[in-house]
């Protein structure tokens, strides 16, 4: 009588042959790393983990993984770099692993803050815009508030100014 196999069965007899090549154990190193990396910044920027404990995490390696990882998790740090959010933490992750970085830093915080003052004018002056066009319509008062942020005008007003500072953030992360 014939032998019933199951679905593993079957793939294990498949793939006994089967063997990585060394190009392909590689790339799966490479993966690998890159997920622990991607892992670890994730945990630190969510504030999950403390520095300190990504430091411990990291001294489980040699010395040839580690500079690996921190290069990678620094490449992963100076992506998240964002012109509307507050990168402290993430100047701080970049400091920890590549003290030699630490004059950039400054520099981006200078944008970011130059960035939000832009962008704080360009909401307020999209504010009156809207209320003065809501009160040629005969709308107004002290309970009128405009919601900016879901404006036409607003995102007019973003496209204005933010590409440059994107241009100038890019450079800076490089």
């Amino acid at each position: 009588m014939a032998e019933i196999k199951s679905a593993i069965e079957i793939a294990m007899e498949r793939t006994r042959g089967l063997r990585l090549s060394s190009e392909e154990k590689e790339r799966l190193r490479g993966e690998e790393f890159q997920s622990k990396a991607h892992a670890l910044v994730n945990r630190f920027l969510e504030a999950d983990l403390h520095f300190r404990e990504v430091e411990k995490e990291l001294a489980k390696y040699s010395s040839e993984q580690r500079t690996r990882l921190e290069k990678i998790m620094i490449r992963d740090l100076a992506e998240a770099l964002n012109l509307d959010r507050d990168n402290e933490l993430i100047f701080q992750g970049i400091e920890t692993l590549a003290p030699e970085k630490k004059g950039t830093a400054p520099k981006i915080r200078e944008l970011t803050q130059e960035y939000q003052q832009q962008k704080e004018a360009a909401r307020r002056k999209t504010a009156e815009v809207l209320r003065a066009r809501w009160q040629s319509l005969g709308i107004s008062g002290s309970a009128v508030v405009p919601k900016v942020a879901e404006s036409p005008a607003w995102a007019d007003a973003l496209k204005a100014f933010r590409p440059a500072y994107e241009v100038r953030l890019q450079s800076l992360k490089k």
